[in-house]
């Protein structure tokens, strides 16, 4: 689904990744790592914001940046989520659907328990931006959804919610979810990847990597 070959990000004098490789199949998925590690640079990479400084990432075989097929088979909810604040939460999560060629706009928020789609967002809480954000990641019925940090700013019932949500849908999508929080999260994913200071430091799947997870964090 995503492989990458010896790629490298780099913000003049910092190198957010340094020369990672990888396969990322099918399923659900998860990079966990500590804040500024280079997770969620490779996120972006994958999702097309960013361009490689060097080395090749391809999802769905294809350039992320380059080729709007892909950008119409995935979702992404960015950390922290930024929008037009004089727009509602059901103009907002239309534009996405149109985009992806299904009206799903209703089904999805009733999914994520959004029931302020038609109020404006600038009165929206933090944690109604972190469900509208979700949204817009799965309005549409994209194949695959990029999920960075969405358990960020949520209590406890929100987390617990979010896990279920994946869990739901994990049958009929692939996520690639970013966390530095990966114990919620464990249940639900099939594989593990871990990357600090810009580096893959260690992989495997969910059931496997519990002690080295415990061991790094």
């Amino acid at each position: 689904m995503i492989t990458a070959e010896k790629l490298t990000k780099r913000f003049r004098s910092i190198t957010a990744l340094n020369g990672v490789t990888v396969k990322i199949p099918k399923g659900t998925n998860l990079i966990v790592g500590p804040n500024g590690g280079g997770k969620s640079t490779f996120l972006k990479i994958a999702a097309g914001v960013y361009r490689p400084t060097s080395g090749d990432i391809k999802v769905f075989g294809k350039n992320p940046w380059s080729d709007g097929a892909v950008r119409k088979r995935i979702g992404v909810a960015f950390d922290p989520p930024r929008f037009p604040t004089f727009v509602t939460g059901r103009e907002w999560l239309s534009i996405f659907a149109r985009a992806r060629g299904k009206d799903d706009v209703e089904e999805v928020a009733e999914i994520l328990g959004i029931d302020y789609l038609d109020r404006r967002i600038v009165s929206y809480s933090s944690g109604m931006l972190k469900r509208l954000s979700l949204a817009q990641a799965l309005v549409g019925n994209p194949y695959l959804v990029m999920l960075d940090e969405p358990l960020a700013n949520l209590d406890f019932s929100g987390i617990r919610d979010i896990i279920g949500t994946i869990k739901e849908l994990r049958e009929e999508k692939s996520f690639l979810i970013i966390s530095h929080m990966w114990e919620p999260l464990l249940p639900v994913v099939d594989r593990v990847y871990v990357i600090a200071d810009g580096r893959l430091v260690a992989q495997g799947d969910a059931g496997e990597i519990e002690e080295t997870l415990r061991r790094l964090y």
